[in-house]
């Protein structure tokens, strides 16, 4: 329950995975990617470490109201089944408050730099105009 974003990685409908999820489900990548973040949004505000308790990949569809999402994620293995839960694998990297501290990070760095190199860019062309 870390926030209220989910992070859409660049790339996220292309990746090997969402390509087989998109042929189980018999839709596009693209929806396919959507589902995803259906699933994870569902996710994360049932778990706060990816392992969700008492719920079957159906449940997952289900409550994600997509389905078989939660089936076709066991397939590509971006769920794990176990006899009494399931689990997210990788939760922390994407999921966890320091995971979208990082990101949000990243994101004010890339936007500074990108300024900065703007202001530079500006003031070298006011040098060459004078």
């Amino acid at each position: 329950m870390a926030g209220l974003w989910i992070a859409w990685e660049k790339g996220l409908a292309r990746k090997p995975e969402v390509l087989q999820l998109a042929r189980i489900l018999g839709s596009t990548p693209q929806h396919a990617a959507g589902c995803c973040m259906l699933f994870w949004e569902w996710a994360e505000d049932v778990t706060v470490n990816g392992i969700i308790e008492g719920v079957t990949p159906t449940d997952a569809s289900f409550a994600a109201g997509v389905e078989g999402i939660g089936e076709a994620l066991v397939e590509v293995g971006w769920l794990i089944e176990t006899d009494d839960a399931i689990a997210i694998p990788n939760w922390e990297r994407h999921n966890s408050e320091p995971a979208k501290k990082r990101a949000l990070n990243a994101q004010r760095m890339r936007i500074a730099r990108a300024e900065k190199r703007a202001q530079r860019q500006q003031e070298r062309a006011a040098n060459v105009h004078k």
